[in-house]
């Protein structure tokens, strides 16, 4: 059996086992997000969202949810160790908004408009 033989066999078993573990594990499946600033933006988004009535914000859930898509988070504005809540710092182009995740609700409880 030749190197090109060889080679073949191999490829034929790697694909065959790639298709197996896709029609396995990751077919029909919805992977939540695997970077940090996405999982926070995603946990931000699922929720519902309580406005700290200091703010004197009307926004609907809908309107909050494509702010927050639509920003970055700032790791080094947020505190994220904190323990029982955590709390982020979004910034976009047009604002920045600081949240509390709680065990039990997020409040978002600072809003600035640039």
């Amino acid at each position: 059996m030749n190197f090109i033989q060889r080679l073949g066999y191999f490829g034929f078993g790697v694909g065959l086992g790639c298709l197996i573990v896709y029609a396995l594990l990751i077919r029909d499946r919805d992977f939540p997000a695997w970077l940090p600033e996405d999982r926070v933006l995603e946990e931000l988004a699922v929720d519902s969202i309580i406005i700290s009535q200091e703010l004197g914000l009307d926004l609907t859930d809908s309107v909050l949810k494509e702010k927050i898509l639509a920003s970055d988070v700032l790791f080094r504005e947020s505190v994220v160790r904190d323990k029982p809540c955590r709390e982020y710092q979004l910034e976009s182009e047009q604002e920045r908004m600081r949240f509390k995740i709680c065990d039990t609700q997020i409040e978002l409880y600072q809003y600035q408009p640039k």
